[in-house]
């Protein structure tokens, strides 16, 4: 008894979009109407003339019975039918209303339609009955289709996760290991240091000066003909590398603080003796990831 519980109580996945909605109410009532009226099931031959009329008139309520199942009650009940609470047993007891409240309605519409045509009534528990055993097939596929496609969206999602994970270990490795080399406008001169330890680079002119943190935690000033977009362009791969300020790239790692207003922030580091400006382009929640 216990293991049933726990396996009615077992994660499941509610799937709330409409679209997919949509589709299994009109999967369901074509299946009801092609197997009905190719089988002619339960004495169906006996409709004659009138089978065709009659099996796609179940299909059409079957399908809008259905809808209204997989619908309204999400509308009604959102914290009930929320897809982090959402379990096998509530799946198996939302198949079992769906199917009695579509048995229903098709028996009391088709027995409208039997009354018109002077034909014989089914009882409502034989009516249920038949709607079980056809329902049946259409709703387990959909559920073992709906299963497969879930566990690919899984297997590719574990993928994604796992390629954005290596991306960013691959970037966290690059940003400590890489030596950079920064060329001047006119290809004569370069500046090689680390990439961790840059701290910041402000333009003067038509030269930029880079500072460039020692052993002993204190900057040294390295200066080179060259323009701040470009360098912005030779350090566009590293992603705590940022251009703040039309005036001012710097390493987001040597950031210890954020003040200032919207009308103007000021990066605030332990290493620089000054506040470094912020374009305004930069919101606040932008800034404060540097920080983390």
């Amino acid at each position: 008894m216990k293991r049933i519980i726990n396996w009615l109580n077992t994660p499941y996945y509610f799937n709330p979009s409409l679209l997919f909605k949509v589709k299994t109410s009109l999967t369901l009532g074509t299946f009801v109407f092609i197997f009905l009226y190719v089988f002619k099931p339960f004495s169906l031959t006996s409709f004659g003339n009138y089978l065709l009329e009659y099996t796609a008139a179940i299909g059409i309520f079957g399908s809008l019975a259905s809808f209204l199942v997989l619908f309204i009650p999400p509308l009604l009940l959102p914290d009930y039918f929320n897809e982090d609470k959402w379990t096998i047993g509530k799946n198996l007891l939302l198949i079992f209303i769906a199917f009695v409240f579509i048995g229903f309605v098709l028996w009391y519409a088709t027995g409208i339609y039997k009354d018109k045509k002077e034909l014989e009534r089914i009882s409502l528990p034989t009516f249920m009955y038949y709607t079980f055993l056809v329902g049946a097939i259409p709703v387990f596929f959909s559920i073992y289709i709906n299963e497969k496609n879930l566990s690919r969206k899984r297997k590719k999602r574990v993928k994604e996760i796992k390629n954005y994970k290596e991306k960013k270990r691959l970037e966290k490795e690059k940003v400590f290991t890489s030596d950079i080399t920064i060329y001047s406008d006119n290809k004569k001169e370069n500046i090689c240091f680390h990439i961790k330890d840059l701290v910041y680079i402000t333009s003067q002119g038509n030269y930029a000066s880079f500072f460039i943190k020692k052993e002993d935690d204190t900057l040294q000033e390295r200066i080179l003909r060259v323009t701040l977009t470009k360098i912005e362009k030779e350090l566009e791969g590293f992603t705590k590398v940022i251009r703040c300020h039309k005036s001012y790239i710097i390493n987001t790692n040597y950031v210890n603080d954020i003040s200032g207003n919207a009308r103007g922030y000021l990066l605030e580091s332990d290493i620089i003796e000054f506040q470094i400006p912020v374009s305004r382009s930069f919101s606040k929640q932008s800034l404060m990831s540097f920080l983390d």
